[in-house]
């Protein structure tokens, strides 16, 4: 996973349905720490400074965009303008499964 130094990162336990199609919930995710991703990556986002979620992330323009990759179409992509404090604290970079 082309880590070089492990202090960077941490596993994040999923707790949820909402992104099952990539990660199974109570699956451990490797999270990189950084403030920035790109559009289409999955990242870790704290949203109003409490509410942390694992989602696609995109931005457009005043616009940030969380998007579940659930199997469970009752998961509504989240949108949020410039009047939610929005702020990524990392980037999905892998996965650890129990069998």
């Amino acid at each position: 996973m082309n880590i070089t130094n492990p202090e960077e990162c941490f596993f994040l336990r999923v707790n949820g349905e909402s992104m099952n199609k990539e990660i199974k919930n109570g699956a451990y995710a490797l999270i990189r720490k950084t403030d920035f991703v790109e559009n289409g990556e999955i990242a870790v986002v704290l949203v109003n400074g409490y509410d942390a979620t694992l989602k696609k992330f995109s931005k457009q323009g005043d616009l940030i965009i969380l998007e579940p990759q659930s199997t469970d179409a009752s998961f509504e992509t989240q949108v949020y303008g410039k009047d939610t404090e929005v702020k990524v604290i990392g980037k999905y970079i892998g996965k650890m499964e129990m069998k």
